[in-house]
This record gives structure tokens, sequence and C-alpha cells, in this order.
């Protein structure tokens, strides 16, 4: 369900440990199911269903169906990615939910490697592909706190712990998003059912205030008469319908209503 993954361009940086590490606590001091993916090969520990390595000698497509199997299989997956800059590395890091690049001097490199991956991200068909076989989207975040950087990076192995705490309370967070992602995806899917003309009832006999219902109704069919279609119209105002209250969701449509007015004079 979730991936973290733990990258360093620089060879012999402890990655392979450190991600072992890591994995050892989640088992350790969470009840969640944890499994490991390794890039590279490891030469000490046990390789089972759960903890598999030469990750770089499967095909892309064996790549997209075991990492499918394992996030249905498994609650976290720590993906070892190793020292080593590759075009399958770069490929393959895109669809991680948390990057950890280990060493703090490689801040400048984070950031770079950020903007390579969402390039890969928007223009690597391969990539988006990838993205879109694994997680139903073509988005994915990578989010740190910590001077509200994009990237987590500036940790060691005697870390384990903060990092291991730090991973649960992504992955709970995560947790919590995602179920409310399928609950948001669960009303659009009834909201697009809903006939044309009848849009602001049906809205209201899901729950929705009557005054909301047919404002909502007004803006999906001024979008229409741009030329937005129906259902496109439906997806793309919907996030206002359920994160905005009634005035925000007014304001947005007289702005909307004015520039419209100010473009056609």
């Amino acid at each position: 369900m979730y991936m973290i993954g733990f990258y360093s361009p620089k060879a012999k940086s402890g990655v392979t440990e450190l991600s072992l590490s890591i994995y050892q606590w989640l088992k350790e001091n969470t009840n969640l199911n944890a499994a490991f993916i390794s890039y590279g090969s490891l030469e000490k520990e046990e390789i089972s269903e759960e903890l598999i390595h030469k990750f770089s000698e499967l095909t892309l497509t064996e790549q997209k169906q075991k990492i499918k199997r394992m996030k249905k299989e498994y609650n976290i997956i720590i993906y070892d990615a190793s020292s080593q800059l590759s075009e399958g590395v770069l490929n393959l890091l895109p669809i991680v939910d948390r990057l950890f690049v280990v060493g703090e001097e490689h801040a400048d490199f984070a950031i770079k490697l950020h903007q390579i991956i969402e390039f890969n991200k928007i223009f690597d068909k391969r990539v988006k592909n990838f993205i879109t076989h694994l997680q139903g989207n073509k988005t994915y975040i990578l989010s740190e706190d910590k001077e509200n950087r994009v990237i987590g990076f500036n940790y060691s192995k005697k870390d384990s712990n903060h990092i291991g705490q730090m991973i649960y309370t992504d992955y709970v967070t995560h947790y919590v998003k995602v179920k409310f992602i399928e609950k948001n995806e669960k009303i659009l899917r009834k909201i697009k059912q809903i006939p044309q003309d009848e849009l602001h009832t049906g809205l209201y006999d899901l729950g929705i205030d009557f005054e909301k219902a047919i404002l909502f109704h007004r803006f999906v069919f001024l979008r229409m008469a741009l030329g937005q279609p129906y259902y496109e119209a439906i997806e793309t105002l919907f996030p206002l319908l359920i994160h905005s209250s009634f005035n925000e969701l007014l304001d947005k449509f007289h702005n909307e209503l004015y520039v419209i007015t100010k473009f056609k004079n």
C-alpha cells in the first residue's frame, strides 16, 4: 500500500544497511505487514516472498506485476534503490510515496533529483504507465515537513528509530488519505450517474445543502456553455464542491463569471 524508497548517489553510503534496519524496526515495533525490495543483490539476508533482491534483473513487466501484487499484500514496502545512478533507478523512483536521499551532503542533489523525477513523471511514457498501473493515477507526492522540503534526507543508521517513527506516522496519514480519497471517488461516481437536468436535486438527495447543490449545478452548466464536456466539468469542479463552503464556491463562480464577461467585452 505504501512504498518508501532509500537512495544515495554515493557508492557504499550504507543505503542497503539503513533501509534494512528500517525494515527490521517496522517488523519489531509495529503490527504492520512489511516487505523489502532491493534493486541490487543482498548477500547475508535470507530471501523470501517478503524480502526480495536483484530487482534490477527483472523486466519492466515483471517489476510492475511484482510491485502491484506486493502493494496489495503488504502495508509498507521498503525499497532499497542502492547507491547507483542509472536509468533503471530513475524510472523506478517515481513509484515511491516517500524518498530518503541518504547523506546530508546531498541536499542539492536531492532537490535536483526531485526535479528529474517530476520531469520523468510528466514526460517519460514508461514512468507514467508504471505509475498509472500501480496507483490508478498520475499523481505522486514526496513530502517532508522539515524546512518545507519535498524530499527527505540527512539521516544515518543511528537514526533508525527516528526514521521508523516518521515512516509509521506517514503511513497512518497516508492510510487515512487513501480512505478519504476512496470515499470521494465513490461520491463522484454517484454524481456522474445523476441526469444532467436533475443534477441539483440529485446532489441534494446525496446530502449536499440545497443552495450549494443549485450553485454547483449552475457552475457545471457555465463550464458546459464554455465548451467543457459535462463529465469533465463535474470532475474538475468536484473538489470545490467537497472542500469549499457555499460562500467560497459562490466567490469562485462569480470570479469565473466576471473573467468571462470581461473577456467577451
